[in-house]
This record gives structure tokens, sequence and C-alpha cells, in this order.
């Protein structure tokens, strides 16, 4: 039974990792998604989306976690610690939409070019 269960588990890896890797891959070997701004302004959001669930519905729960048991256990517990970590996952995407809107605009890949009309 538990040699089932594990080729299970590898068999359900393997098909995981090549559904990811076609793809994720797609976009770059069509040339139909490749030349089209608005398809990869789509999978750009996606991506975006499936960057920000992971960050605030796995990895900042147990972050704020981790705090509450780093606080308890300073000596003497402040009353109303700082939330550190609402805080640097507050500032990591702030800096990450600076550094994209100024730096790298990227508006310019959906405005038409009028000499081409």
């Amino acid at each position: 039974m538990t040699s089932t269960v594990f080729w299970t588990k590898i068999a359900f890896i393997v098909i995981c990792f090549c559904e990811a890797f076609f793809s994720g891959c797609f976009p770059t070997w069509s040339k139909g998604c490749r030349e089209n701004p608005k398809i990869l302004g789509i999978a750009n959001a996606f991506a975006s989306g499936v960057f920000l669930a992971i960050a605030l519905i796995h990895i900042l729960p147990e972050e704020a976690e981790l705090w509450d048991e780093i606080v308890a256990k300073m000596d003497p517990v402040p009353e109303n610690p700082f939330p550190l970590p609402y805080f640097l996952m507050w500032a990591g995407y702030t800096l990450i939409l600076i550094v994209d809107k100024v730096a790298f605009d990227t508006s310019d890949l959906f405005k038409e070019d009028p000499a081409q009309q």
C-alpha cells in the first residue's frame, strides 16, 4: 500500500511539473501570444495575482504568528507591539510598485504608434 501511495505522489508531481512548465512556456513559443501585448498583459496580471495570493494567504499569516511568538518571549512584553511583518509586506509591495511605475513604466506598451496607422 505504501509503495502505491509513493508512486502516485511521484506521478502527480511529474504531471504538475509538466503542466506548469508547458503552460508557462506557451506564451514564448506561440507567435500570436508573443506579439500581442494585451495577452501578455493579461498573463502578467494573472501572475501578479498568484504572487499576491501566495504572499497574503500563505506567507503573511505564518510570519505574523512567528512575530507573535518572538514578542511573547521579549522581556518585558510590550502592550502594543509594532506589527513588523505587516509593515514589511506593505513596504516591499510599495517598493516594487514604485520601481515598476517609475523606473520601468510599461504603459507605453499599450499605446498605439500614430506612424503605423
